[in-house]
C-alpha cells in the first residue's frame, strides 16, 4: 500500500487536472459556437489524452473513488473561481477578433 504522501500528491495532481478539463471545455466551447456537436466530440477526445496520462502518471492506471472525486471538485472549483473571469476575457477576444477580421 502507498504511503499517505503518495495519495495525497495524486490527489493534488487530479484536482489540478480538473482544473485543466473545465478550461479545456471553455475552449471548445469558443472555438465551436456554431458548431457544437464538433466541439463537444473534440472535448471527449481531448478528456481522454488528459486524463489518461494522469491516472497512468499518479496511480499506474487504478481507478479510485477519491481520485474521481478530486477530478469533480477540481472542475467544480474552477467553475466557481475561474470559470466567470475566463468567459469575460473570451468575450473580449471574440469582440476583438470579429472587428479585425470577421473570424467569428
Amino acid at each position: 500500500m502507498e504511503g499517505i504522501g503518495w495519495q495525497i500528491n495524486a490527489l493534488m495532481f487530479l484536482f489540478l487536472t480538473g482544473l485543466g478539463w473545465g478550461l479545456l471545455y471553455d475552449g471548445c466551447l469558443f472555438f465551436f459556437t456554431r458548431r457544437r456537436q464538433m466541439g463537444d466530440f473534440l472535448f471527449w477526445v481531448l478528456s481522454v489524452f488528459l486524463i489518461f496520462p494522469v491516472l497512468l502518471f499518479t496511480t499506474g492506471g487504478e481507478l479510485r473513488v477519491s481520485l474521481g472525486v478530486g477530478l469533480v471538485v477540481g472542475v467544480a472549483c474552477y467553475r466557481w473561481v475561474f470559470h466567470p473571469t475566463i468567459q469575460l476575457y473570451l468575450k473580449l477576444l471574440r469582440r476583438k477578433l470579429r472587428r479585425r477580421r470577421g473570424f467569428f
